[in-house]
């Protein structure tokens, strides 16, 4: 079949409208999309097996909460510093090629710094150097993967595709720290970069055998169509509230991740594997809800699912830092991640739907900077962390995200909605 007949019979698949099992059955069986999911739920896995794995092996190395941060920083930041310029790139050149050689990278880097820890050769900065390229791998990721499964499943079936990918990547954040934690405790820390060097090879096959059509924005200059992008956004309210409430979750409440390993060991006294249960069972949480989402998901929803599954995400850091006991730690997790999946399986599609097919790279670019802000919150509970404990500091950080998202949902409600 050529990539003519196969884009055709795609497009013809796409116009069928389909939710729930037969539509995910449906999604996978006709388009490409399947290929683009492995890829993703692959480097998904491995992209929290690495933070947290990271996180301990540095806590245990230095006893600094503050440095632990860092290292997260670095794993971030990138998102921050590049996603926009990334995302202007994705919309002027092969979306195929610039990911395909983004995982060559990951593959080397992986192998690299897993033969470095076998041989007692790893310093630190390796180690950190390892985690700035993994973030721009996640912001290539984001400017690309994402914008080709929007593209591949097509208009009618972009709800259920996004619910799919975003469903997939929370439960992977159920699987990598939990895997994560089993191999740094029982393997090492180089146990987990073998498995990367594996996971982004296939990923790297998988990706190379997609058939893709290029979809390129106009032959403008790089600035220019940054700048049109950041343009484009500004005049449109809906894609502007996602990523204001974008910014604040990561912000102010993903980085609870940076503060759940010391708060594991320093105020539950857990070692590594029960630290990986524990920042598991919010990926457990997240898995159910997208199911939840997948099955249910409409296009009068989207905003509901997003808006208020945000506000259930924040609430439940706040209840998880002001916890101390390991069976509620658990539980309100759970809740959290249940909260997130509504958010993030409608973060991107909201913007796909919204955004027109030839500024998405550049909507999508801006979607990982907002996401980047996420090194910016590390770093703030992370110093707070260092001055008045992990858990305390964390409860800080999420109630300036609540006061924050009550801004973004006035207006929310007044710019997108019209109810005033």
């Amino acid at each position: 079949m050529t990539p003519e007949q196969r884009l055709a019979e795609e497009s013809a698949a796409a116009e069928q409208p389909l939710n729930g099992l037969k539509g995910a059955i449906a999604l996978f069986r006709e388009t490409s999309f399947g290929r683009l999911w492995f890829a993703g739920a692959g480097a998904s896995v491995l992209r929290w097996l690495e933070s947290l794995a990271v996180g301990v092996y540095v806590f245990d190395a230095t006893d600094s909460p503050f440095l632990v941060a860092i290292f997260l920083f670095l794993r971030w930041a990138p998102l921050l510093l590049l996603g926009a310029l990334i995302g202007a790139i994705a919309d002027r050149v092969s979306r195929k090629s610039i990911l395909l050689g983004a995982l060559a990278v990951m593959t080397l880097n992986a192998g690299v710094l897993g033969l470095l820890l076998i041989f007692d050769a790893a310093e630190l900065w390796h180690i950190g150097l390892g985690a700035f390229l993994s973030g721009i791998y996640t912001a290539t990721e984001f400017s690309t993967r994402r914008a080709m499964i929007g593209e591949t499943a097509g208009p009618h079936r972009l709800g259920i595709a996004m619910a799919i990918d975003a469903g997939t990547s929370n439960g992977t954040r159920m699987l990598g720290p939990a895997l994560g934690g089993l191999l740094l405790e029982f393997v090492g820390l180089h146990g987990a970069y073998f498995l990367g060097f594996v996971v982004y090879g296939t990923g790297f096959v998988s990706v190379l055998g997609l058939d893709y059509e290029v979809v390129r924005g106009p032959a403008v200059k790089m600035l220019g169509n940054l700048v049109a992008g950041i343009r484009y956004v500004r005049g449109e309210p809906r894609i502007l509230g996602v990523l204001a409430i974008t910014v604040i979750v990561n912000a102010f409440g993903f980085p609870f991740a940076s503060v759940l390993p010391v708060i594991g060991r320093d105020t539950l006294g857990l070692s590594a594997f029960p630290v990986g249960l524990l920042a598991s069972s919010e990926g457990f949480g997240a898995l159910l809800g997208a199911l939840f989402v997948a099955a249910t998901v409409r296009p009068s929803r989207y905003d509901r699912y997003f808006v208020f599954g945000s506000l259930i995400f924040l609430t439940g850091i706040l209840f998880f830092a002001l916890s101390t006991s390991f069976p509620l730690s658990l539980a309100v997790l759970i809740m959290t991640g249940i909260g997130i999946a509504g958010f993030s399986s409608m973060q991107s599609t909201i913007l796909l739907s919204s955004a027109t097919p030839e500024v998405r790279g550049r909507v999508m670019g801006l979607l990982a900077v907002s996401v980047g802000t996420m090194p910016l919150g590390i770093l703030h509970a992370g110093f707070l962390a260092d001055r008045l404990g992990a858990a305390p500091g964390m409860t800080i950080v999420a109630a300036e995200g609540l006061v924050l998202w009550v801004a973004a949902a006035i207006y929310w409600r007044r710019k997108v909605t019209g109810r005033g």
